[in-house]
Formats: C-alpha cells, sequence, structure tokens
C-alpha cells in the first residue's frame, strides 16, 4: 500500500515538472512571436513614410504633397495622409511639422527676409513664425551644421527648380549656398564660416565643388 501511494505521488510530481516545462515552453513561444511581430511592425514602419503634427503625434503611411495629375506640377493645399489600413485624412499644412515621401524627409520652415518681398536673389532667410512664410524645405544631411534644398516650379513650368541652403544648429536663419548655374556663393560662405579658418581657407582657394562637401567638412572638422 505504501508503495502504491508513492509511486502515485512521483507520478504526480512527474506530472506537476511536466506541466510547468510545457507552460515555461508555452510561453517562451509566445514571447518569441511577440518579439518577432513587434520587429516586424517596427521594421515595416522604418520602411513607411511619415507625417509628425506639431501636436507631436506621429502618424505611418502614404503622405502625397504635390500634384502631379495636370501638366504642371503643383502643391496641395492640404498635405494628403493614407493610413496602412487604407483610411485617408487630409492636413493643413501649418499643422505639419514634417514628413516623409518616398524615403526623402521635408521639414517645415516659417521663413521670412529683410526685405518686403520674398525673393530669391536674398542670401538670409530668418526664421520667423509670425510674419514668414511656410516653407517645408527638403532635408539632405542633418548635423551641427544642416544641408536642406528648396524647391519650386516657375509659373507654367514643369521643371523643378531648387536652391541650397545651410543652417548651423543654433542660428535662427538659414543662408542660401549656391546661385544657380555660378556654383557656390564664395563671399558669402567665407564670412559664414569665419570661425572655422580651416573651412575658410579652403573655400577661398575653391577646394569644394559641391555644397555637400563643405557640410562634411564642417561637420567633421568645425563643430566642436
Amino acid at each position: 500500500m505504501q508503495k502504491i501511494v508513492a509511486d502515485a505521488l512521483k507520478r504526480r510530481s512527474l506530472g506537476f515538472d511536466g506541466f510547468k516545462k510545457t507552460s515555461k515552453i508555452r510561453i517562451t513561444l509566445i514571447l518569441f512571436v511577440f518579439s518577432a511581430q513587434f520587429f516586424s511592425y517596427a521594421q515595416n514602419n522604418n520602411d513607411l513614410d511619415f507625417l509628425v503634427l506639431h501636436s507631436g503625434d506621429k502618424l505611418y503611411g502614404s503622405v502625397e504633397h504635390i500634384n502631379l495629375k495636370g501638366v504642371n506640377p503643383r502643391l496641395h493645399k492640404k498635405i494628403r495622409f493614407t493610413s496602412p489600413n487604407g483610411q485617408r485624412k487630409q492636413f493643413r499644412r501649418k499643422d505639419v511639422l514634417a514628413f516623409r515621401v518616398d524615403g526623402i524627409t521635408y521639414e517645415s520652415f516659417w521663413l521670412s527676409q529683410s526685405s518686403r518681398k520674398f525673393t530669391l536673389l536674398n542670401s538670409k532667410y530668418d526664421i520667423d513664425p509670425k510674419t514668414g512664410e511656410l516653407h517645408f524645405l527638403k532635408l539632405i544631411t542633418k548635423g551641427n551644421l544642416s544641408h536642406y534644398q528648396m524647391e519650386w516650379w516657375e509659373q507654367g513650368e514643369s521643371t523643378l527648380m531648387w536652391m541650397d541652403l545651410l543652417k548651423k544648429e543654433r542660428d535662427p536663419f538659414l543662408i542660401r549656398a549656391t546661385q544657380g548655374i555660378f556654383g557656390i556663393k564664395k563671399n558669402l560662405l567665407v564670412n559664414y564660416f569665419s570661425n572655422c579658418f580651416d573651412l575658410k581657407t579652403q573655400i577661398e582657394q575653391e577646394e569644394f565643388k559641391d555644397v555637400y562637401q563643405i557640410v562634411d567638412f564642417y561637420n567633421r572638422n568645425c563643430a566642436n
């Protein structure tokens, strides 16, 4: 009788241990599946376009800001957003802080100039939310010195135009770095980078042909 009871207790113990092992396996499997789904979700989000609102909300999905249906491209009055499940919504441009389209990020700036009329001939663009005009600038490089491009179409034209703008991290303004077919604005940039002797000297000696080279040099050698 004692042997029967002992055998029963042994079987019960083994069953409980087996249950514990099975439970651990199930929990591990659930955690693995959850982690894989989360990683996949995060990875998929990184592949999606996004839209960031001034409220702080960041929405992932499809973003459209240019109307390409007509002969001449033009900007949509409202930025159009489609979520992954197909829900569509439009946002006023002034409510949008930044967005990404086809892997390209655009950031909003309220820009004004010293002259009353916004002109492409002026080299300095002050950041002024009170009196400025809203522009979404194409981000090329983000850093202590950031590189942007302002894009536009001439009226009645379908060719995209742009100009390069630079902004030091703490400056409340951007400067125009290029002058169309004439290349970089050498005299302007020499003054702008007067705090970095090596960069200023190389600009004077016309060592740089493209803006991205100047930006890269500054961020590697002049930022500290």
